[in-house]
């Protein structure tokens, strides 16, 4: 079972009434606007990130290391799949990609070109050339790539680490309106210090954080919270996992710069929980053309409430 831990602006948890009395107010207020869909896909102790835009284009960021993917894609009407994303070759985050090939036939897919040798991967790589996929790797200059209204820049590329497969991450800023979100796989330290320092417009002041390698102490640490500065930062980790994911260290850092922890799922970190209010929609807008971050679900346990984040 999956755990997700959200850690939100202080303010947004000021009280359980008060907020239901700001959304209320947002929701009378704001006009009907287009809205794209971020699901953080319970696939346990893996990463798997569907996007949709309001055009119906649909993008899958990483599948997890299990073979449950397409339930998962299946439960939320997804027929095809217009891009598909590996962001390294380690298996917590390509181990359900071939049944997603086989079901959904992704149009494109993009990789790292970071060497590999696995057969595991190997395999995949015969499966994505024997359907046709067209096939895109990240460079060290970066692209953009729309899908309808939304828009992802793919970051660039630092040298090839042999050393360690985690810092040939892909990373992918997703813009959508006026609303920005980070996605950077497992990267640490080294990769992340890369992009602060060839590329600080992309990584610089994003609404939507995932914390990078399941919160873990070598994915996330002040320096890069203070850079982005998210206004709700993600950790996708399974719970009860042999790692110790999420890192207290990662989880006192995060709350000293006033993102309080909220936990969803089955198991939770030795920290104070903050339970959010039951949402009033699962679809509700706060600044124009926002991301909506939907509930999500396996085996009938919600592990993600859906909500957004305030204009300020």
């Amino acid at each position: 079972m999956k755990r997700l831990v959200l850690l939100l602006g202080g303010l947004l948890l000021a009280s359980t009434a008060c907020l239901a009395g700001i959304v209320f107010l947002l929701l009378a207020e704001a006009p009907a606007l287009p809205i794209a869909t971020v699901d953080f896909l319970d696939v346990g102790q893996g990463d798997a990130i569907l996007i949709r835009s309001p055009e119906g284009k649909t993008v899958l960021i990483d599948a997890g290391p299990s073979k449950g993917i397409v339930k998962l894609l299946r439960e939320r009407d997804v027929t095809g799949i217009d891009l598909a994303v590996i962001t390294h070759h380690h298996i917590d985050h390509y181990g359900g990609m071939d049944d997603v090939i086989r079901e959904f036939h992704p149009e494109t897919i993009l990789l790292t070109d970071s060497p590999h040798t696995t057969r595991a991967y190997l395999g995949l790589l015969e499966l994505i050339e024997a359907e046709g996929i067209v096939t895109v790797f990240a460079t060290g200059k970066s692209r953009k790539v729309e899908a309808g209204s939304v828009l992802l820049t793919v970051l660039p590329m630092p040298p090839v680490d042999s050393s360690e497969e985690n810092n040939n991450s892909v990373g992918l800023r997703v813009e959508h309106g006026e609303s920005s979100m980070l996605l950077t796989g497992d990267s640490q330290e080294a990769e992340r210090n890369f992009w602060a320092g060839t590329c600080p417009p992309l990584v610089h002041d994003c609404d939507v954080l995932k914390l990078a390698h399941h919160g873990s102490r070598n994915g996330t640490d002040e320096f890069w919270l203070k850079l982005v500065h998210p206004k709700l930062a993600v950790i996708s980790c399974g719970a009860g996992n042999s790692y110790g994911h999420p890192s207290q260290q990662v989880l006192r850092v995060a709350g000293e710069l006033g993102r309080e922890p909220v936990h969803h799922g089955a198991a939770s970190p030795s920290t104070q929980t903050v339970k959010p209010p039951r949402p009033i929609s699962d679809r509700f807008a706060t600044k124009p053309n926002c991301f909506v971050i939907l509930k999500t679900q396996l085996f009938g346990c919600q592990v993600l409430t859906a909500f957004t984040w305030g204009s300020s």
